[in-house]
């Protein structure tokens, strides 16, 4: 994804029972760094990294509506998307629409409550969801 200007972050798992998850994944040799209420899309975000395997967003649903409601429907637990940091997210998407791959917006721009950055959720046609990070605020 160098190509395109994007730099790896993080892998996204959407969860029943956060407590569990970040449980599981203490025991596997994760951190836990920070847990966040997003009351924007009714979830619980907990970061969770490890000095040698990729870090881990959980996502787990509070009260309410969320973004995760289908996913959840299918599986209790599950990695639903990918993250990626790119230095300008306008350059990144051009550098998409040259190379015919095709990318279809699904949220609109929030700002990041880990990261400070703006951030928007993709359907990236052959790899799935994808949520983009743009420190270019």
């Amino acid at each position: 994804m160098n190509n395109f200007g994007l730099k790896f972050h993080h892998l996204g798992m959407a969860t029943n029972d956060l407590k569990l998850s970040m449980s599981l994944l203490k025991k596997a040799g994760y951190k836990i760094d920070k847990v966040r209420l997003n009351k924007n899309y009714n979830v619980k975000n907990a970061i969770c990294s490890s000095k040698n395997q990729p870090n881990i967003e959980i996502v787990s649903k509070v009260k309410g509506k969320s973004p995760i409601d289908g996913i959840l429907k299918k599986n209790s637990n599950s990695i639903y998307h990918i993250c990626y940091m790119t230095k300008n997210l306008k350059k990144t998407l051009e550098k998409f629409k040259k190379a015919k791959v095709q990318v279809i917006k699904i949220t609109d721009s929030y700002l990041s409550p880990f990261e400070g950055v703006k951030a928007s959720f993709f359907f990236i046609k052959g790899m799935g969801i994808v949520e983009i990070m743009d420190k270019d605020l």
